[in-house]
This record gives structure tokens, sequence and C-alpha cells, in this order.
């Protein structure tokens, strides 16, 4: 089918009957084999770009999403219109592991959504992704901001995605690539083409929302208690509306999304919070009910904004100040989308200021937390093979663990599983499998049978995803996931110097995109101002 076929036939139940902005512009370039990035206001209709292009290709569509709750909406968003698709972090592990290999055996989505953890880590559904790869005609990475430290929304597992395409396509046979978000600086834009090797940069000449009426309240040296006040003006003025209010903070004794939800929830009903430290499950019921209006006031740090598409919101509150006019965009075109008005208000104090300044000056990796890494990754017992539990880093770990990856100090050699006790077998030559690993090992551990056999770790490791994916062995417990690696030299300080020289750099370019906004509100500039000169929007 062509573009105008795929708009008929699956969107036009959606009152979707042409193309808008650089959505045609986009698709025609991704068809035409360029390695795209798209830079679209919120609410003009990215994720239609991947959905029409790939199934113009014909062929499966990867998309690498950083929230749950954003791929959720997308999955039954096309599940609806009649698309098979795989949504793997809804399943449970023996779910997962089932619609794996029934992929493997040729059973193929439409549209695969994983987040950039599971790309990082997973080795059973790059696997997977490896044998049917010529069936996969395009990848696609939303919210592409996530990939660059340049920004405060970067996650770690977002650097590893070059090297998971890689693995599975190889570095020479990448399939079409679609980079999405509604916001860049120079920076991340050049960090993006980089490495993505984006070919076609398209963006948006209509970055300015018309319907959007925004509201800049300098408190100046008040206390940000003072600013409960405000706030509740806001809902008071705007009651029974949907209500976004950012916080950006969870933890902390005011100020913060549970603080502020325990003070207003003794005010208004239909209020709740949303973090990353909430459960999946009440991730999905505070979307939901934000989406359906049973929820009007929902307080949330960043992860709340990106992509979610519900189009009657129409407040959006910064209680603390953005770390740049980038972000502060980003977040506030989570309202009216529908293209109704909307509003926006940030609520500026100097102390907020110096809140956030505070959280800059600490973010990005230092030395002493590289160097921790690097020493925790030095295998034992004279090993040269290395292993890791992604999923138990912290976040600052992560981002140690993939700068060093980066500066090619660490190898990642396979993605696999810590032992094979989580297996029993399902056929003869699984049996027989497990039968040789076990009089190696009574443990069953990976990395000990590779020693003790002489067998390289990758090659024991696609063993046990081709019996997966062949039947001959199936889940007995939930599978401990691991990333083996070795070390290709050693951190040394002309290394360390060179990354925390770059850290820095980059810490002081946000410190510097931060002050400039913080002038422009002290200079009591209007947002409009503020955001058009920063965003070079005529």
């Amino acid at each position: 089918m062509d573009k105008y076929e795929v708009l008929e036939k699956y969107f036009k139940k959606d009152n979707i009957v042409s193309f808008r902005g650089k959505q045609e512009e986009a698709i025609d370039a991704v068809l035409a084999g360029e390695k795209v990035l798209c830079l679209m206001p919120t609410g003009e209709g990215k994720s239609l770009i991947y959905q029409v292009s790939g199934l113009c290709i014909g062929q499966a569509v990867i998309v690498i999403s950083p929230l749950i709750a954003l791929m959720k909406q997308q999955y039954n968003d096309l599940v609806k219109k009649g698309l098979r698709c795989l949504f793997l972090s809804e399943l449970d592990y023996r779910n997962q592991f089932k619609e794996l290999n029934s992929i493997a055996k040729g059973s193929l989505p439409d549209f695969i959504f994983i987040s950039p953890e599971r790309a990082a880590n997973d080795g059973h559904l790059e696997f997977v992704l490896n044998l049917i790869r010529d069936k996969i005609g395009l990848v696609v990475v939303d919210e592409a901001h996530c990939i660059s430290q340049w920004g405060e929304d970067f996650r770690p597992a977002y650097k590893t995605i070059p090297d998971f395409i890689n693995r599975v396509f190889g570095s020479n046979s990448w399939p079409h690539i679609l980079c999405l978000t509604a916001t860049l600086n120079n920076d991340d834009r050049r960090q993006i083409e980089s490495d993505f090797g984006i070919t076609k940069t398209i963006i948006s000449p209509n970055l300015w929302r018309t319907n959007l009426n925004l509201t800049l309240i300098n408190l100046g040296s008040i206390k940000d208690d003072s600013k409960d006040d405000i706030l509740q003006r806001i809902f008071e003025k705007h009651k029974g509306e949907k209500i976004l209010v950012f916080v950006h903070r969870k933890h902390g004794s005011k100020g913060t999304t549970r603080t502020l939800y325990r003070k207003f929830s003794e005010m208004y009903t239909g209020i709740d919070f949303f973090d990353a430290d909430i459960s999946d499950s009440e991730k999905n019921r505070i979307l939901q009910g934000f989406k359906d209006g049973s929820i009007k006031i929902v307080f949330a740090t960043s992860a709340f904004g990106m992509g979610v598409d519900i189009p009657d919101i129409r407040v959006v509150v910064h209680y603390l100040i953005s770390e740049s006019v980038e972000q502060y965009y980003q977040e506030v075109g989570r309202a009216g989308r529908d293209g109704k008005p909307a509003y926006g208000y940030l609520l500026y104090t100097k102390q907020s200021r110096n809140g956030r300044k505070r959280l800059i000056e600490s973010s990005l990796c230092n030395e002493e937390i590289l160097r921790a890494e690097y020493a925790n990754r030095i295998p034992r017992r004279g090993s040269e093979l290395g292993s890791i539990k992604y999923e138990e880093l912290t976040e600052e770990r992560r981002t140690a663990f993939a700068l060093l990856i980066e500066y090619k100090v660490i190898n990642v050699v396979a993605k696999g599983v810590q032992s094979t006790q989580c297996y029993k077998e399902s056929g003869n030559e699984g049996k027989q499998f497990l039968k040789e690993i076990k009089e190696v090992t009574a443990t069953q551990l990976t990395k000990v049978v590779c020693k003790r056999r002489g067998t390289p770790i990758n090659s024991l490791i696609s063993n046990i995803w081709r019996l997966c994916s062949k039947g001959e062995l199936s889940l007995a417990s939930s599978p401990g996931k691991a990333i083996f690696y070795t070390i290709n030299k050693e951190l040394y300080d002309d290394i360390v110097e060179e990354i925390i020289n770059d850290q820095q750099v980059k810490r002081e370019k946000r410190m510097e995109a931060f002050m400039k906004f913080v002038t422009a509100i002290e200079n009591d500039e209007s947002a409009e101002t503020i955001v058009k000169t920063a965003l070079n929007i005529t």
C-alpha cells in the first residue's frame, strides 16, 4: 500500500484524512531510505509518521520508547485498528518467553514496542530479532532527546541503542531509521545525528503552538511555601479541568509529587501523583484515570510528560523551573493537544532557581563514580570475563557503565543468563544440553561452564537461545538476565581526564542554558518571547 491507502484504511476512522505539517515529508524521507531525525511540536502527530511508514514498508517495526505508559497507549491504539502488536513490558516472564519463541518461528507482529533498557540487556530478544532481521523494515527511536547527555532527560540505556542495532542487523545493514522528538538544542541534535548516522533532519517551521497561553509568575525571593497559595488559585480558576503539575522531585519534606499530593488531596477530589517509584500498574491506572477524566489533577515528574497523548489537558503548571527552555516547552506542550485554548503557568522563585542549580551541578558522572564502576567491573579470580545484572544498577552506575563502553574500556560480548538453572528440558536436545552443563558445575553458572569447557561465552549463550527458540528448553523460573563483558584496556588517568572533562563541558553547557532561561524570566520577558528566541521561531 502507498501512504494514502494506509491513511484511508487505518486512520480515516480517527478523522485523519490528510497529512499535516512535516508528516508527509518525513514519511517520504523514511521510504526513500534516509536515516531521519524529525522535530515536530507536541500534538502534531509524530507517531503517525512511523505508523504510516511502517505499514507502507510492509515489514515489522521496532519502536523504542522510554515510558511504559506511552508504549501501552500506542499499542492499544494500533491493536484497535486490527494490527498485530507486541508489548513485552505488560507480559510476565513466561509469556514474554512464549511470544519471543513465536516470533522466532515466523509469527511476526506489525509493531514491536520495547524500552531502551530491554534493548540494553535482553539477549533473547536480540537473538530472535537477529533471526528475522530481514523481515524488519524500520527501527523507531521515540523521544530521541533522551539519547543525549546535554539535557536533563538523558537515559543511559539510550546510548546503547546503536550497539543494539549493530548486534541485530550488522553495522552495515541497518534498516530504515527514524528518530522522533519535539524539541532539541543544537548539541542534542548533533549528538543524535552522529550516533545514528542521520542523513536527513526535518524540522517543523511551526514549532510555536498558537493555542497555548503561557504565563511566567515571578515570585522573587518569597519562600517556596507561598507557591502553594498561587497553585491553589490556579486550581480554583481552572476547576473541573485537567491539570498537570510538573514538580520534578519525588522525595523530600516539601514541594514533591507526594507532599503536594497529600496536601491538596485534602482539598480536592480526583487528585493523584505520578513518578518513577510507583508500580507499572499504578502508572497505568493514573494514566487511564487522567484520560477518562476520573482524575483531574496529577502531580508528576517529567517522566509523565513524554509523549503521553491526552488531548484535553487544559493546564500545565511548572512548580519548579525547568532546566532549559526546550524542556519547559516540551512539557508545557502536553496541554491543548486537541487544538483548543490551553494554559501554562511557571511559578518562579529564587529558591527554586537555586534548587535547580544544585541539581545541575550534581548531575552527570563524576570521577569517583566512574572509577568505582570500573573497579566493580574488573573480573574476580583472574577470569577474563565479567558479568552484571543491568537492572540492578542505579542510574548513576548505568551512566558510568555506558561511558566505559563508549570509551571502549569495556566490550560487551554477550547478553544472556547468569545460570541455566532457570531452564528445564522440553526435548531430547535440551535434555542432553542441560545434562552436560550439570556435569560441569552444579550451580550451572554460565561463566563457570565457559571457563571449565573453554567455550566462548557468546557461543554458549547463542546455543541457549537457539534451543529456546526450537522449543528444546522452556522456563522453570524467571531468568536472571546478565550482560557479559571483557575489559579492553585499563582505565588510565588520561581516559578518566577525557571523560570527566567532557562531562564538565556538558554540565557547564546545561548550566549556561539554564541561566539564560533564568535571566530572561528575571528580566520580565514574556514566555512567548523566551521560547521563540531559544528555538529560533519567527
